[in-house]
């Protein structure tokens, strides 16, 4: 491993240890990171700190403000109301009608997408019936990802693995050939926060902007038109008409030029903790791959697989893929992990599609940590989390997705 390598995976560790111990500000961990990378020449100084303008930062921070405009207007109180009288005010109900939801969304929406649109919804929800926000949030967040490996289109990496299969000359997947092993996840995720996850989400009260402004009378002009800008950023996610970064970014322009939002109200939803770790963990992630670093590693790990049983290989990959997508962004581990899953296939005489379909469902795994995807770190600074919330109550289910996945590609695929 090159000597720049070393320095991203001490640099990694850091970073790791102080989100962990919370010895530095959220703020100052992410200015950081970039930094430091640029400091040791591991990252362009002139590019280190263009993560802060990134189509994901974009994404995230459009929709903060169309989250604050559903309050202000009083749409995400009118819709969350209905849905309290669907399903009642217990915290179970509650807690387990959002993971549904954002469950069935996340299947054929982006899984980042449909947590920052539900975010408000879920937030009047628990006004309403008293149940913490810091629970349902995590909820939201971790639905989210389980929804999201459901189809072809609910993960970015899913694309991504798309993609390394094609430039291979392999048959891609279609769009539900996901469906046999996520929809299995997502059940048995529905099941784990109905009878235990409920019982372990984070208890916190947390002082959250958006629900906390000053609800303006009900105008029922301006709910329709943040309902139809709504459905505009929903439809632009299925449909890819126009980018979904550039979707979120128009819909928050047209909330504040219309009146639904005041500029001053918009810019305060600008969540400065949020923007600063997702802009520090992209580079950082980025030089993991850049380097070879993460290569190394599970280049390093795969090279005994030959001569193993086929559901060994799978656990192997799977279990890879879940373990790496707890630091690093699914995109990012998929990048890297594909051409070895491809490597590892042909040495091993399996069928390529089933370990790329490892790495695919694996990067969608990461409930241990805040940072492994877009849902956890959307909710991160909201829910009030603590890293140590994301693995208490995150670290059973992984063992849960990992035995199903493993299961489940087996037998679709080598049985």
């Amino acid at each position: 491993m090159t000597t720049k390598g070393i320095i991203t995976i001490v640099i990694f560790i850091v970073t790791i240890i102080l989100l962990i111990s919370k010895k530095l500000h959220p703020i100052l961990i992410g200015a950081s990171i970039p930094t430091a990378l640029a400091l040791f020449n591991i990252l362009d100084p002139k590019t280190a700190f263009s993560d802060f303008s990134n189509t994901t930062v974009v994404f995230f921070m459009s929709l903060l403000v169309i989250g604050g405009t559903i309050f202000n207007t009083g749409l995400a109180d009118f819709l969350g109301e209905k849905i309290i009288g669907m399903i009642g005010k217990d915290e179970r109900s509650v807690v387990l009608g959002t993971s549904f939801v954002s469950i069935l969304l996340s299947s054929f929406l982006n899984d980042t997408g449909t947590t920052g649109c539900l975010m408000p919804i879920a937030g009047a929800m628990g006004k309403k019936s008293g149940v913490k926000l810091s629970k349902i949030y995590m909820a939201l967040a971790f639905a989210a990802s389980m929804g999201g490996t459901v189809t072809l289109i609910g993960g970015g990496s899913h694309i991504v693995a798309q993609g390394f299969l094609e430039d291979a000359g392999l048959e891609g997947f279609s769009f539900f050939e996901f469906t046999p092993i996520g929809l299995p996840i997502a059940i048995a995720g529905l099941l784990y926060i109905y009878f235990y996850g409920v019982k372990v989400l984070p208890n916190k009260d947390v002082d959250d902007e958006a629900s906390n402004m000053k609800l303006a009378e009900k105008n029922s002009a301006k709910m329709v038109i943040v309902a139809v800008i709504f459905i505009f950023i929903v439809v632009c996610m299925a449909t890819k008409i126009i980018p979904m970064h550039l979707a979120a970014a128009l819909g928050a322009i047209l909330v504040v030029l219309t009146g639904c939002i005041s500029t001053e109200d918009a810019v305060k939803q600008f969540s400065v903790s949020t923007l600063f770790l997702v802009a520090g963990i992209f580079p950082l992630s980025k030089a993991l791959s850049e380097t070879g670093a993460a290569e190394y590693l599970i280049s390093k790990m795969s090279g005994s697989l030959s001569g193993m049983s086929p559901i060994v290989v799978i656990a192997f990959m799977l279990g890879i893929s879940v373990i790496g997508t707890q630091f690093m962004m699914g995109t990012s581990l998929t990048a890297i992990l594909c051409p070895i899953a491809i490597l590892v296939a042909q040495s091993t005489n399996l069928d390529p599609r089933a370990l790329v379909m490892c790495v695919a469902i694996g990067t969608s795994g990461a409930f241990c940590t805040p940072f492994g995807t877009g849902p956890n770190l959307l909710v991160w600074e909201t829910g009030g989390y603590e890293f140590k919330d994301y693995f208490k109550v995150g670290f059973p289910f992984t063992i849960i997705f990992f035995l199903i996945g493993t299961a489940m590609i087996y037998f679709q695929y080598l049985r």
